[in-house]
């Protein structure tokens, strides 16, 4: 990629972020205090499966999410947060502190030969997902266990991904995809996910170079699923052990809180696995709109591997960037579609 080329792909994630950004920001104030601030942190994610290396473009083929931290993300206008706490509730549990995120951004799914415009009935179906939503992170009074929750709505279907990765391809001079018309749910269609994870912290070395810990999790909606996870972090941190959860990534990371660290500067590796029992998923069986290419639940794998591998450093004060190269094993039992997907992730975090 020429360094042109680089300048224009940056200035459009800083636009696009940017335009995210001020759609989240729209906050009120909050009716109820709470230790928290009422700005934590932002991040920037950015997904893209060039970024694991060689010619690819299938499967997830790449996001883009923008999530801000704080009781900011809990009291904003159209905040889900309001609903999501009444779910939580039902566990009937105090907690020692609670955290809040909220994000919005949009995913896509291509399958391999982008430049066809006719359906391709033997490969996964192009897939999009515009979405918000608001999660909470409640650490218990031992501060070795914590539960995170996110609710999520959004609409499959619209054009707006064709459009962004038609603009993503111009400027690294790849072919533009030609076959969104016959994505799920094409002309779009509400969807929505509510998801509640367990976490326990196994190992934690007091002067934060390493930690080991284990996730549970579940998940109803356009991803339905169960999953256990263990990811750890190892070389120099002080920011939260549940305030880094790599293994709640179902393609886009989870809305997570950003915390700031202690002030002593961050540079770890981080590496984690999971196995995911799945029961449905939208971007490849369709919801109740028709939809000309998709997938019975006979045709996908109930049982799904995935694993990754990454680092994080601090670029200046409160300012953090990460990378992972993330694997999933096929989501598809036979056919062109039954492969392994391959992606990276780039992550752009400041704390306040």
């Amino acid at each position: 990629m020429t360094k042109g080329m680089v300048m224009r792909t940056a200035t459009w994630i800083k636009n696009a972020a940017m335009a995210a950004l001020a759609t989240t920001l729209f906050v009120g104030v909050g009716a109820h205090a709470q230790d928290e601030l009422e700005y934590t942190g932002i991040r920037v994610q950015l997904d893209n499966d060039l970024f694991a290396g060689g010619e690819r473009d299938r499967d997830y083929t790449g996001g883009l999410a923008v999530a801000i931290s704080g009781t900011a993300a809990r009291d904003g206008l159209l905040s889900l947060d309001p609903v999501l706490e009444r779910i939580d509730a039902l566990s009937g549990r105090e907690h020692a502190q609670v955290h809040h995120a909220r994000q919005i951004g949009l995913i896509a799914f291509t399958p391999k030969d982008i430049a066809a415009s006719d359906p391709i009935y033997d490969d996964r179906p192009y897939a999009s997902l515009i979405f918000m939503s608001n999660g909470r992170v409640r650490v218990d009074s031992d501060g070795r266990h914590a539960w995170s929750s996110n609710l999520t709505i959004g609409v499959l279907g619209l054009s707006l991904s064709e459009q962004l990765q038609s603009a993503i391809h111009d400027v690294v001079g790849s072919a533009k995809p030609r076959g969104y018309a016959h994505q799920i749910s094409a002309g779009g269609e509400p969807t929505a996910r509510y998801s509640l994870a367990r976490h326990a912290l196994w190992i934690a070395n007091p002067n934060g170079t390493i930690d080991v810990k284990a996730t549970v999790q579940g998940s109803v909606g356009y991803l339905t699923e169960t999953s256990a996870a263990l990811s750890m972090r190892i070389g120099r941190f002080d920011s939260p052990w549940w305030s880094f959860a790599p293994e709640l990534r179902d393609y886009m990371a989870a809305p997570m809180p950003a915390v700031s660290s202690r002030g002593r500067p961050e540079r770890y590796l981080f590496l984690g696995a999971r196995l995911k029992a799945r029961a449905y998923n939208a971007f490849l069986q369709g919801q109740f709109r028709h939809s000309e290419v998709r997938y019975s639940a006979s045709e996908l794998e109930p049982l799904i591997a995935e694993a990754w591998v990454g680092f994080a450093m601090q670029l200046m004060n409160q300012t953090q960037l990460s990378y992972s190269l993330n694997y999933q094993t096929s989501e598809v039992r036979e056919g062109i579609a039954d492969r392994d997907a391959w992606w990276g992730a780039v992550q752009l975090t400041h704390t306040f």
